[in-house]
């Protein structure tokens, strides 16, 4: 290279337009090697958590999925899933520990470990599979971070298909990204895939740039003056976090589609009527109308994102404080604006924001989190066969308590999961009361419900 070309480089580079310059980059990303230069902040936090769980599966997706209705070829299915491996970097994708920081490795090859059962015992047995191989514990070094079970089932037209994957490659979109896949027609070609390493360096250079920093103050802003923690049974930080147990309950489709039509009545989505459900039962559990949740967005608007297999979840804070009148309508509409106003800045992570508000434990901003799932569409067939998927419990927990909701034409199901160092089993069996009873009255189904106040002062609140 002569002396001369790097400035005329540098005046080709500053005539481009800004609109030249964003193609130039997006060139340069394309041709840019398909290895992650460094971790995203969520990987990050999953690194740490990982070892401050001590081997307990916090942060391991677990699912059972149950093929009925068509015999399936599970050799097949296997191909099917190893294709998908070599699809996707995140899953070829192990983290060593360099320098005191963690690095993520991409390897051309690194298959899935495969496993072949039988399984005649039903859901009960499958769930029993799922844990085992969830607590068997991951190197993360070694890899690989994908176990898979194929199971027969109890006749010729059952299997199971028991998915066991660390969050640090995978979250729950990209299992829905392996569910499409192994239900693609084979004549149909694969969709375009994009590494996730790309995803990383643009959530990286996005939060460096003028859309991050209004984030950034934005959650600060957000997060001044938040609530101390619920209130627990016993102080925060004396047990080793991850134990955990569930309370699960159902509610009629009677409470589900009234909880529906009060949103669509409010101009509001589902998401924002359970939320209100959820704000007021906590907000009558510690005294308090300000209420933190934890809530999870997938973090896929921009359409490349869509076919990308990784963690791109993020947890972001649902700050719920002024419930109006008090009012089912009026709280509803306010937590429909409280996440709407959120989603404008959901793509900045949350592990970044800026706030004093640090608790002991796997996550160091929520005690709490909201889980919702919309219904599906409708039924997915692999081979053939119907498929069903269910979330295994682990016996662990990743925050304080966390609530999902899971509405559904025949009526809503859901647990409360909850760190059984902080929580006595009575006490989420309380919350899970509480919650039912105040869904039932926010649908219109139920006559008010008598508050039963904070009840709690003698806990630990605060700790």
């Amino acid at each position: 290279m002569t002396a001369g070309v790097p400035a005329e480089l540098a005046a080709r580079l500053a005539a481009l337009t800004p609109d030249q310059l964003d193609r130039l980059r997006a060139r340069l990303r394309e041709q840019a090697p398909r290895t992650q230069a460094r971790p995203t902040p969520g990987q990050e936090r999953l690194w740490r958590a990982h070892h401050t769980a001590a081997g307990r599966p916090v942060d391991v997706v677990c699912q059972a999925v149950r093929l009925t209705g068509a015999p399936v070829d599970l050799d097949l299915l296997a191909e099917r899933v190893q294709g998908f491996v070599r699809a996707h970097e995140a899953l070829r994708t192990t983290f060593e520990e360099h320098l005191g920081a963690v690095r993520p490795v991409v390897h051309e090859d690194l298959p899935p470990r495969l496993v072949r059962t039988r399984c005649p015992g039903g859901p009960e047995q499958a769930h029993a599979l799922a844990r085992e191989l969830a607590h068997e514990p991951f190197d993360l070094a070694e890899g690989p971070l994908l176990r898979v079970a194929l199971a027969e089932g109890a006749s010729g037209e059952e299997a199971w298909l028991l998915v066991v994957v660390h969050n640090l490659v995978f979250d729950a979109w990209s299992f829905e990204l392996l569910l499409d896949e192994l239900a693609r027609d084979p004549a149909v070609p694969a969709p375009a895939t994009r590494p996730f390493g790309r995803f990383a360096l643009e959530q990286a250079e996005s939060t460096a740039g003028p859309q991050g920093r209004a984030a950034a103050r934005f959650w600060a802003d957000e997060l001044a003056d938040a609530p101390p923690p619920l209130a627990t049974d016993r102080p925060r930080g004396q047990a080793a976090p991850g134990t955990g147990g569930r309370v699960e309950f159902t509610l009629p489709a009677a409470v589900a589609q009234g909880i529906a039509e009060a949103a669509r009545g409010s101009a509001a989505t589902a998401y924002a009527g359970w939320a209100a459900v959820a704000w007021a039962t906590l907000a009558e559990f510690s005294g308090r109308p300000d209420v933190l949740l934890g809530t999870f967005t997938a973090n896929r608007d921009r359409p490349d994102a869509q076919q990308t297999v990784g963690y791109l979840l993020n947890v972001l804070p649902l700050r719920l404080r002024d419930p109006g009148d008090g009012t089912w309508g009026a709280r509803i509409r306010a937590a429909h604006t409280a996440s709407k106003r959120g989603l404008r800045h959901a793509a900045y992570p949350a592990e970044l924001i800026a706030t004093e508000r640090r608790l002991p434990g796997l996550h160091p901003l929520f005690d709490v989190a909201f889980v919702f799932d919309s219904p599906a569409e409708g039924p997915r067939r692999v081979q053939g066969a119907v498929v069903s998927t269910s979330d295994v419990d682990k016996g662990v927990a990743r925050y304080g308590l966390t609530l999902a909701v899971h509405p559904a034409p025949e009526g809503a199901s859901g647990w409360i999961e909850y760190d059984t160092g902080l929580y006595d089993r009575s006490t989420v069996d309380h919350l899970a009361e509480r919650f039912t009873a105040l869904a039932a009255q926010a649908s219109g189904t139920a006559g008010p419900a008598s508050g039963s106040g904070s009840g709690h002062a003698s806990r630990e609140a605060g700790q």
